[in-house]
C-alpha cells in the first residue's frame, strides 16, 4: 500500500468482544500531534466501552506500524522553544495523554507491531500491556540520540520496566534499532507471530479470563508508579530542544530524506 499523500487516521473494527484498532499514518509513515490525538480518542471511547474486553493496536500500512514521530513538527517545536514557548506545554501534549491513557488502562491493550516501529512509534507500544512483533521486522529501536536528542514520550522510563534500567540506558544512549528476532530475546516484545492481529485476537482471551471487575483490578494493581519519572523525561526532552543547534540538525536530517533511518 502506498502512504504517498495520505494524512492520518483511525478505523476500529469490532471482533467479539476485542476492538481492532488501525492506525494509518502519514505519508512518510510517521505520527504527529495529530495523529497522536486521533489515536487517543479513539482507545479512550473503547476503553470506556464495557462491551469491549480488550483492544489491539496495529498499523493499516503494509510493513509499519508507526515508523517514528514526525520530525517536521520536533523542528517547529524546537524553533517555539528558542522564542521562549513554555516548556510546560509539553507536559500536556497529545503524545503525553496517550502515554497516560494506555498506562491507566483498566483493560488489556495489545501492539500488533506489523512493521516498523521506531522512536515515538516505539513509544506508543511501550505503553501497551503487550506486544506481539511480526517475524521479519527488522527496525524496531529508539534511535532518537542519533538526532542529538532523547525520546520525548516516555521510552527510557517504559523500557526500563521491561528489560533494566541498565540494558535500557544502553539502548537509548546508542540509539538502537533492532530486528523482531533481538527484540524478543531482550524482552521488548512479548512474541512474534506471521499474523500479529491474529495473534493478539487469540491472546486476548486468556487475558480476560476473570471478570472485567477482577482484570481491571489486576491492572490497577501492577500500574507502574512512575509518573514523575515520565514528567521529568517530557521536561528533559523539551529542555534538550532548547540546546543550541539542535533544531538545524533534526532539519537537516528530516529534508535530506534520511529521516527514515536518523542517520
Amino acid at each position: 500500500m502506498s502512504l504517498e499523500g495520505r494524512t492520518e487516521a483511525v478505523a476500529v473494527d469490532i471482533a467479539g468482544d476485542t476492538a481492532v484498532v488501525r492506525f494509518m499514518p502519514a505519508g512518510d509513515g510517521t505520527i504527529s500531534n495529530r495523529g497522536a490525538a486521533l489515536l487517543g480518542d479513539a482507545l479512550a471511547r473503547l476503553l470506556a466501552d464495557r462491551a469491549v474486553r480488550a483492544v489491539v493496536i496495529t498499523g493499516a500500512a503494509d510493513g509499519i506500524f508507526i515508523r517514528h514521530a514526525n520530525l517536521g513538527q520536533i523542528v517547529r517545536a524546537a524553533r517555539a522553544l528558542e522564542q521562549g514557548a513554555d516548556r510546560n506545554a509539553f507536559l500536556d501534549s497529545p503524545f503525553s495523554r496517550l502515554g497516560k491513557l494506555l498506562d491507566a488502562a483498566e483493560k488489556p491493550v495489545i501492539a500488533a507491531i506489523n512493521g516498523t516501529c521506531m522512536g515515538g512509534g516505539l513509544e506508543i507500544a511501550l505503553a501497551c500491556t503487550m506486544r506481539i512483533a511480526q517475524r521479519g521486522v527488522t527496525a524496531i529501536g529508539l534511535p532518537e540520540t542519533r538526532l542529538g536528542i532523547p525520546p520525548g514520550a516516555g521510552g527510557p522510563q517504559r523500557l526500563a520496566r521491561l528489560i533494566g534500567s541498565h540494558r535500557a540506558r544502553l539502548f537509548v544512549l546508542e540509539g538502537r534499532v533492532i530486528d523482531a528476532d533481538e527484540a524478543l530475546n531482550l524482552g521488548i516484545v512479548d512474541a512474534l507471530a506471521d499474523d500479529t492481529v491474529a495473534e493478539a485476537l487469540r491472546r486476548a482471551g486468556p487475558l480476560n479470563r476473570a471478570s472485567a471487575p477482577v482484570v481491571a483490578e489486576i491492572m490497577r494493581q501492577t500500574r507502574p508508579d512512575d509518573g514523575d519519572a515520565l514528567e521529568s523525561n517530557l521536561r528533559g526532552f523539551a529542555d534538550c530542544l532548547q540546546l543550541e543547534g539542535a533544531g538545524d540538525t533534526i532539519e537537516r536530517i528530516d529534508q535530506s530524506r534520511r529521516a527514515i533511518e536518523f542517520l
